[in-house]
């Protein structure tokens, strides 16, 4: 007989009708708490850890990651409704996505979460909105850029190559700084990079670290209040027994270790360093019964 958490998935089926959606509460706790806990271990700066709840989305799996402390990863004004309604606080929620409409950043403005700003034309949006709010505080945002990096992974996953659609290009970053500095109702406090999903290398997410830094530095050249580096996701799990994905420890020392690397290099404080797990952080916690 099937067991999942120490039910029978045979007497779930029978109570419950199926295709049913099966959530082993513990194991998803855990692995909250290993990557809530590696960083602590092995970072000696802030860090948060963010659900990237585009990996499964609903009230109660969203409940379950903030009361672990994690903070939540939205692309839609769906999932940012979700986040709120789960009891996550506007200021853990971080609002990302290429294609955001006017009213998903409007709502996003109004709600006092985090946007994680992709392209230039949300970017001029986001400023259009903000500015006519002429007594609200700046809303906060950190810039998207594509470092680089690819990792071997399937192509349609891989996002941190140069002629990626997802965030700026290195080479537009000092005008984005340039344009920031002179708005006052956005605050820039960090910068984002994800290289993609379902990755089995370490060397990619070392590399990443040296390159996150680099621009980090620059963007508090242009005088912007930046504190924060959100280093993205994208851990492998296993599918099938040829699988053999790195640690969730293993990961975030290689991570950890980078950033600080390229800081004691830079001679620069320690940021507040994010990352965004979803699929291992769900993907083993979940079983669909048919």
């Amino acid at each position: 007989t099937l067991e999942i958490g120490g039910c029978s998935v045979t007497e779930l089926v029978q109570k419950f009708g199926s295709p049913l959606y099966i959530l082993d509460e513990a194991n998803l706790r855990r692995a909250c708490r290993q990557y809530r806990d590696s960083f602590a271990r092995f970072y000696p700066g802030a860090s948060q850890v963010i659900y990237a709840s585009k990996a499964w989305s609903c009230l109660a799996v969203c409940a379950i990651a903030a009361s672990e402390g994690l903070g939540m990863d939205v692309v839609s004004g769906g999932e940012l409704y979700t986040a709120l309604e789960s009891g996550v606080p506007s200021d853990k929620i971080y609002f990302h996505g290429n294609n955001k409409s006017r009213d998903e950043l409007l709502f996003a403005v109004e709600t006092g979460c985090t946007i994680v700003v992709d392209n230039w034309l949300e970017l001029k949006t986001l400023a259009e909105i903000t500015s006519a709010r002429t007594s609200a505080p700046a809303t906060r945002v950190m810039v998207r850029l594509t470092p680089g990096i690819e990792c071997h992974t399937h192509e349609y996953i891989r996002t941190g190559h140069l002629d990626s659609k997802f965030g700026f290009d290195p080479n537009q970053l000092d005008e984005v700084f340039q344009f920031l500095s002179q708005q006052p109702s956005l605050s820039c406090i960090g910068l984002h990079a994800h290289i993609g999903s379902q990755i089995f290398e370490l060397q990619p997410h070392q590399d990443l670290g040296a390159v996150m830094v680099q621009w980090f530095t620059k963007a508090t050249q242009y005088g912007l209040p930046i504190s924060e580096l959100n280093i993205g996701g994208g851990l492998g799990i296993c599918y099938t027994e040829a699988d053999d994905p790195p640690s969730i420890e293993d990961w975030i020392k290689v991570v950890a270790d980078s950033i600080k690397s390229a800081c004691d290099a830079q001679g620069v404080a320690y940021p507040k360093l994010l990352c965004e797990p979803g699929r291992s952080l769900i993907g083993s916690s979940c079983v669909t019964a048919y």
